[in-house]
């Protein structure tokens, strides 16, 4: 539902509880039953309509992925078997076209995997005399799971589909039936019953969208020397016993909404600069304070020692294969400093926003892949682009069972 869609809604169920409460003085007006069946029967509907739209059908993506790996597993299994045998006896052009990435079916877009599975399924179905380590059952196991794959594959679209004709696409039309008989019943009630029609007006009046929010300030950091941005800038805003905590952003900025009006007091904390605090920080309804800070390092000690806190750094990267550049999923980035290994997402991506000045190391680990172990330099409260280039492992053919 859109957000006036909800506020509409929220207008409905707050007249339901209005009938509920006056039903006995309504019921009174001759006219005024057939009004409340019309009411409750659309208002059921929409209730209805609301909750499908509501059902989730994440678990579907969920299980797709599984299915993709599963086929990518299957299909990898009898192309290495394949492509051996086919180098063995001199195929050159079947050994090429099998000669592809374990990963190459995971990797491809879901509506070209089956269709590229079920081509290489054919490939080597037509070689199959030629192909004698492919057993039947192999190629009954490959086609049962390029089928589960496009099967599975249809179903959010089927679900999103389904969705939108029982929940979404029925909403605007149940909300105007609901307000017809919302309309009319009001009607009743400024006609027969005056004393109720003020309260009757406020409760069903449609107010502003739930959610809607203006931004009461905006504060900017700036290195006082450099005038880069500052990252991870704690700042608690306080009014009284009211307290906001906010933290700067990659651009040096925070933005808080819909503060109560009045003076308002930041402290700003960070490691690495010295603490600053604005007092009497005025908001109001429909205006948007603006601060920019000029942060000082925090200066050496007199006795020449370094302060134990260098600052963190933001550090992001691709973990892929260095021989074919294809990005690793699941894989394993290890930072010095840092307690807990960072695991790649499924483009091989990895990210950390918190990493200390002072680690001086990272090394990367992934199945079927030498380690890799690099010197690095993180330059705090700035963005440290690593990757991780991985050397595949050549363990030669698989075991005959594999």
């Amino acid at each position: 539902m859109t957000k006036f869609e909800t506020t509409r809604n929220n207008s409905n169920l707050k007249a339901e509880a209005f009938i509920l409460e006056h039903d006995t003085e309504l019921s009174t007006i001759t006219l005024y039953p057939d009004l409340k069946t019309g009411f409750t029967n659309y208002l059921a509907k929409l209730k209805t309509a609301i909750l499908n739209q509501n059902v989730n059908i994440k678990v579907i993506t969920t299980n797709k992925s599984l299915i993709k790996e599963t086929l990518n597993a299957t299909m990898v299994k009898y192309m290495l078997r394949a492509s051996i045998q086919a180098h063995q006896l001199g195929k050159v052009e079947i050994e090429d076209a099998l000669n592809l990435s374990e990963n190459h079916i995971l990797y491809t877009p879901d509506n070209l995997a089956a269709t590229t599975a079920q081509n290489l399924y054919n490939l080597m179905n037509a070689n199959a005399a030629v192909l004698t380590i492919l057993k039947p059952a192999d190629f009954t196991e490959m086609q049962a799971a390029i089928d589960s794959f496009t099967s599975i594959q249809v179903l959010p679209v089927k679900n999103i589909q389904h969705k939108k004709a029982v929940g979404t696409g029925l909403i605007p039309m149940l909300l105007d039936e609901v307000d017809i008989y919302k309309s009319l019943i009001g009607k009743l009630i400024h006609s027969y019953l005056p004393a109720l029609a003020a309260d009757w007006d406020d409760t069903v009046k449609v107010g502003k969208p739930a959610g809607t929010r203006h931004i009461s300030i905006i504060m900017k950091f700036r290195d006082a020397d450099t005038g880069d941005p500052v990252i991870n800038v704690t700042t608690t805003f306080t009014k009284g016993s009211l307290t906001e905590v906010r933290k700067s952003t990659k651009r040096g900025c925070i933005q808080i909404y819909t503060l109560e009006v009045g003076a308002w007091t930041a402290t700003s904390v960070s490691e690495i600069y010295n603490t600053v605090v604005n007092t009497n920080i005025s908001v109001g309804d429909k205006r948007t304070a603006r601060i920019t800070l000029k942060l000082q390092k925090k200066v050496q000690p007199d006795d020449g020692t370094t302060p134990v806190t260098t600052g963190y750094g933001n550090g992001y990267g691709v973990m892929y294969n260095s021989v074919s550049l294809e990005p690793i999923a699941k894989g394993l980035v290890f930072l010095d400093k840092v307690a807990e290994p960072i695991e790649t997402d499924d483009d091989g991506s990895w990210g950390n926003d918190h990493i200390p000045a002072d680690s001086k190391t990272i090394r990367g680990s992934a199945d079927g892949y030498a380690n890799y172990f690099k010197n690095i330099t993180i330059t705090p409260d700035s963005d440290n682009e690593i990757d991780l280039p991985m050397d595949p492992i050549d363990d030669g053919p698989p075991a005959p069972d594999a």
